[in-house]
């Protein structure tokens, strides 16, 4: 005999359910990516000091790699002092996703590229290109080393749930140094027009305006854990383009051999 279940309150209709879970979702996305800032508790400035730490850390095979075991103590310290330098210059970003991309970008980027430059003495192509090598390798790192987020990333294409998350995470407050995103009809199964970005400007405002498509090439990094998608992009603002054009495509279908 079935009994009564009494709804206390008012009852939720399907749609309030379902935005319910789909922002626990996106919370969830937001949190295994690191794009999410609990404010409050850290200052700029160390959540930045922080962010260096943690991938000084991540990339060390690397650096060691590149530069020599003997100088990976030399290039952490270096670039905690090129990092004390630039530091009261980095921005207070209110958006959790603006603040996420930048200050997993920006502090570990300049920070490497002013010791390259500096402690190494490298030129401006040696250091970029050693500059180039290691963020790529902390990006596939930092994201092949998140179950959540591969999970979450990899089922993008196979689920218009997922999809719409993903692409919920591209949604800015407009900021100095934020992003503006718009999603213009296409037939790409997700479309995306980056039409300001936060880290162009503020590498430009620093001075090093060359380092900005370095970040850019962790997009497609990111992209390879997107299980049936390829990202597909003509234009970066990083380039001189006036937008980002992300087209993220679905793989064809290889024909047996």
């Amino acid at each position: 005999m079935s009994k009564e279940i009494k709804c206390f309150g008012r009852c939720w209709t399907r749609r309030e359910c379902l935005k319910a879970i789909g922002g626990v979702a996106v919370g969830t996305l937001a949190l295994a990516s690191g794009i999410v800032w609990l404010g409050g508790k850290k200052s700029v400035y160390e959540l930045g000091q922080d962010k260096v730490v943690e991938y000084q850390k991540l990339c060390r095979p690397k650096i060691e790699e590149l530069l020599g075991a003997e100088n990976y103590d030399r290039c952490c310290a270096a670039m905690l002092r090129e990092y004390d330098e630039f530091a009261p210059h980095l921005p207070i970003l209110e958006d959790s996703n603006n603040h996420g991309v930048f200050f997993r970008n920006a502090p570990f980027i300049l920070s490497l590229y002013r010791a390259l430059l500096g402690e190494f003495a490298l030129s401006q192509d040696e250091a970029l290109d050693t500059l180039s090598q290691i963020t790529d390798y902390k990006v596939r790192e930092d994201y092949g080393n998140d179950p959540v987020m591969k999970f979450i990333m990899s089922r993008v294409a196979g689920s218009d749930f997922f999809r719409k998350m993903f692409m919920s995470v591209w949604e800015r407050q407009d900021e100095e140094y934020g992003w503006a995103t718009e999603f213009p009809e296409s037939d790409a199964y997700i479309a995306i027009d980056v039409t300001r970005c936060g880290l162009v400007d503020w590498y430009r405002d620093q001075g090093v305006p060359e380092v900005a498509p370095i970040g850019c090439e962790g997009d497609f990094i990111m992209a390879e854990f997107m299980t049936g998608l390829e990202l597909v992009r003509t234009k970066t603002i990083a380039d001189g383009d006036d937008i980002c054009d992300f087209r993220y495509v679905k793989k064809q279908a290889q024909e047996p051999g």
